[in-house]
């Protein structure tokens, strides 16, 4: 198994009702392959719920439908503000300044 030095971020499916399921889907070393590792998994399963851990910060980003298709936007749309974002959260910030940043530059 990868080390969680390395790939620090741990990938949820999110069961509606239920929460994140206990086993993770994939490890990723960046926020950047975490959302895209998602966006995979969407566009081949459909599934539209994510919780992305990061494991030595000890915080949450909670990719849900709507942040998700906004994510998948902006990456087709914008890609210098999609990997400026992205890049940003790698280093610090949350789930808060995630969804204000996509509300503003990624509305559909």
């Amino acid at each position: 198994m990868p080390s969680p030095l390395v790939n620090r971020y741990a990938i949820y499916l999110q069961v509606p009702d239920h929460g994140k399921v206990q086993q993770s889907i994939a490890r990723e070393p960046s926020l950047l392959m975490a959302v895209e590792n998602c966006l995979n998994a969407y566009q081949a399963t459909g599934h539209t719920g994510f919780v992305i851990d990061d494991t030595r910060a000890h915080r949450e980003f909670r990719v849900e439908r709507e942040i998700l298709l906004q994510l998948l936007f902006l990456r087709h749309q914008d890609r210098t503000r999609y990997f400026e974002i992205l890049n940003r959260l790698d280093r610090q910030g949350g789930q808060d300044e995630l969804v204000s940043f996509l509300a503003a530059h990624a509305r559909i």
